[in-house]
């Protein structure tokens, strides 16, 4: 029990108040038991004098003892409290001063290395310095005003400049609490460094702004979609591409996937990660279909949970016209090219029909000639089947995917190019698969990438020699394999096939790797290449089965 230092003389003047009246009601019935008939009156009552001092010292003694044991254990208790206060205050990451009767009468070290001094004088020396901005040191003097006059009791905060005694600028964030003691208002002001935070929450807003700028002048139409595929964010480019203004896009749905066509759900792309420079075809506002180059990003919030998706659309429209433009080119590359062996294929057929026609001018009757029109019939449907093929090659074609026959499409490229195989005394070896080889896609184009590929092979071999071709179904792909025997491809020069206007040719233009190149990467296809000088050429090409091509 803790006794109050004000209410230890009244607990004197009761207890003896208390002791008194008792040693009066009950000090004659004591004493007389005790008493003789040698004892007078008189001298009783000096007894009665004597044993009552006595009774009180001892009284007094052991209920003062007791009274500054208790007094003992209260100021300690006390010192033991206000030494963890003490600690707590001086170990505090946050200044705490005490402002009283106007001026600053306690603050801790925290405080002291914040405005940089070593003692509350030196803080005191430069305390009209401290705040920096006039404004802030007139608002902080108003507040200080209010608690001491009572008109404010409720705790306001307010953040500003500190000057350091070494001149360096801080900014910080201080609390002025009011607190009554002793019945005078005084003024807590608990003060802590805000200068790294500041300092981020620039560089977050410069950031922003920075992203927001680049964002906005980017050629690229990016567009930001919250987990309900809503618009959340349609730069300037989407505007100019699309033809949408944001104000009639943010908060709805995505206005640009031409009608029939799937889009790609935030759930697919959530599950394969990013997306980048997918070819998707996307819709104006007026209606027409733009070609673009989609990436995709997941949008993660502070926790890295995704809570939407960022899609970048490059127009690459005018990229993929001259693409057209370049495949239509190789394509009347590769026919100028057969042209020579084809001649041989419509030579003999020519000299066939050339012969029996000089038979129908001899004066034999018309029925012994008969069975050479059907001989001539013959021989023209096949220069007709030659010049057919030759006619889808070289005609420019819409892409039109269709399930075909792989098998069925190399045995006829093959026929195709036999003639100009025997012209250099070239044969082919062929390993088909007996499993189900369909693929999607566009026949056409792949016709030239494999004709493109064999021609290859066979100009590699001027000395002649076995063009071997394979297929096989492995784990959901079809698997196309080239292997020659000509001169091989040095290992610096495979890294750059493909590229445009690089060939290992002499008087090559490269442009044909670069088509067949960008057909198969069209039908999400690899090609891949491995040579050895004087050993020979292995293409490995290899298609999704039965993909779809979405």
């Amino acid at each position: 029990m803790h006794i109050k230092t004000k209410s230890i003389p009244w607990i004197i003047i009761g207890s003896y108040f208390l002791f008194g009246s008792m040693w009066i009601l009950l000090s004659d019935t004591i004493l007389y038991r005790f008493s003789t008939d040698f004892i007078t009156n008189k001298e009783m009552g000096l007894y009665k004098g004597w044993f009552f001092i006595l009774l009180t010292c001892i009284f007094l003694y052991f209920l003062l003892k007791h009274l500054l044991q208790k007094n003992k254990e209260m100021e300690s208790q006390l010192l033991e409290s206000e030494e963890r206060y003490r600690r707590l205050v001086e170990s505090s990451p946050y200044a705490i001063c005490l402002f009283r009767d106007g001026e600053i009468t306690y603050t801790n070290q925290t405080g002291l290395k914040m405005a940089g001094v070593h003692s509350l004088s030196d803080l005191y020396q430069n305390r009209e310095s401290l705040v920096v901005n006039h404004h802030d040191q007139k608002k902080i003097k108003e507040i200080l005003h209010s608690i001491h006059t009572n008109e404010n009791e409720i705790p306001e905060t307010i953040e500003y400049q500190l000057l350091r005694s070494n001149n360096e600028i801080i900014d910080v964030e201080s609390t002025l609490i009011p607190i009554t003691f002793d019945q005078k208002v005084m003024t807590i002001i608990q003060t802590r460094d805000i200068t790294e935070r500041k300092q981020a929450v620039k560089e977050l807003w410069e950031a922003k702004q920075l992203i927001q700028a680049i964002i906005s002048a980017s050629p690229i139409a990016t567009l930001a979609l919250d987990m309900n595929a809503n618009i959340r964010l349609w730069n300037p480019a989407a505007e100019k591409i699309f033809g949408w203004h944001s104000d009639e896009v943010i908060g709805k749905k995505s206005p640009i996937v031409p009608q029939g066509e799937k889009d790609i759900t935030i759930p697919e792309i959530i599950e394969h990660g990013h997306i980048v420079n997918k070819e998707v075809q996307r819709m104006t506002k007026d209606g027409s279909i733009v070609h673009t180059a989609l990436s995709t990003a997941p949008i993660q919030d502070e926790n890295g949970q995704i809570n939407g998706i960022m899609a970048a659309f490059m127009d690459i429209t005018d990229k993929k016209k001259t693409e057209e433009a370049l495949l239509k080119t190789e394509k009347l590359s590769a026919v100028g090219q057969l042209a020579a062996s084809v001649a041989h294929e419509i030579r003999n057929p020519l000299t066939s029909v050339k012969g029996f026609i000089q038979l129908l001018n001899d004066d034999k009757p018309f029925a012994e000639k008969t069975p050479f029109l059907s001989i001539m019939l013959s021989e023209i449907d096949r220069m007709d089947a030659i010049i057919k093929d030759l006619l889808v090659l070289a005609k420019p074609q819409a892409s039109h995917f269709t399930y075909f026959k792989v098998n069925e499409l190399l045995s006829y490229v093959l026929q195709l190019l036999s003639t100009q195989a025997s012209l250099y005394n070239i044969t082919f070896m062929k390993d088909f698969t007996d499993e189900d080889d369909t693929l999607y896609g566009e026949e056409n184009q792949l016709k030239q990438v494999f004709i493109n590929l064999i021609k290859n092979a066979i100009e590699a071999m001027p000395e002649g020699g076995c063009v071997s071709l394979k297929t096989a179904v492995k784990d959901a792909e079809i698997e196309v394999t080239l292997t020659d025997e000509g001169v091989g491809i040095p290992a610096h020069k495979l890294k750059t096939l493909g590229e445009p206007f690089y060939t290992t040719k002499e008087e090559g233009t490269g442009l044909g790797l670069l088509s067949s190149f960008k057909i198969i990467e069209n039908h999400h296809g690899t090609i891949d290449f491995i040579s050895e000088v004087g050993i020979g050429t292995e293409v490995t090409i290899r298609f999704p089965k039965n993909s779809n091509g979405s």
